[in-house]
């Protein structure tokens, strides 16, 4: 019986192989769309309405252009997933990549918050919501209800958003 040989990190020969092939497929599409790892990327369900609108109001309060976009159903989304360790397949909630770093639900809604240029203090209201209300709570009323009923009551589109002129550069495509 042939043995496999075993690298550094636990990975079989055929499977550390297969897994070298899969991050250089991930990081040439990610190449190929543009992203750099210093981008802020926002992904999102892009048939969804309510998320159509909260990426058009992120446009309109992110003065600085510091934001980039994705649909999680893209290419890209699907790449970026999978580079940090997700499952591409997870249309559950928006999510924000940030200095290499992948976040969630509340925390991704909140640290983009915190970017915006808002009225009011807004966006220090979002890092005291973040410090102050536990993880789990925000979670469960922003993702684990919102996200499951968005489709009921914002409607879902047949297909992705469509580019506006002038955005291209903003859009990972």
């Amino acid at each position: 019986m042939e043995e496999e040989a075993t690298n550094l990190e636990g990975v079989s020969g055929k499977e550390g192989a297969f897994q070298s092939v899969l991050d250089y497929a991930v990081d040439e599409v990610l190449t190929t769309h543009g992203y750099k790892e210093t981008d802020d990327v926002i992904l999102f369900d892009g048939v969804c309405n309510l998320c159509n609108a909260a990426v058009n109001f992120v446009l309109d309060h992110d003065q600085d252009e510091k934001f980039r976009f994705a649909a999680l159903q893209s290419e890209t989304g699907h790449a970026l997933l999978r580079r940090y360790g997700r499952d591409p397949n997870d249309m559950s909630s928006l999510v924000l990549v940030q200095h290499e770093k992948v976040y969630d639900k509340s925390d991704a809604m909140l640290l983009i918050g915190q970017e915006l240029n808002l009225p009011w203090n807004l966006p220090q209201l979002a890092v005291v919501a973040r410090t102050v209300v536990p993880k789990p709570l925000r979670d469960w009323f922003v993702s684990d209800i919102i996200s499951k009923y968005r489709y009921k009551f914002f409607g879902a589109s047949d297909e992705c958003r469509l580019m506006e002129e002038g955005l291209e550069k903003r859009f990972l495509t």
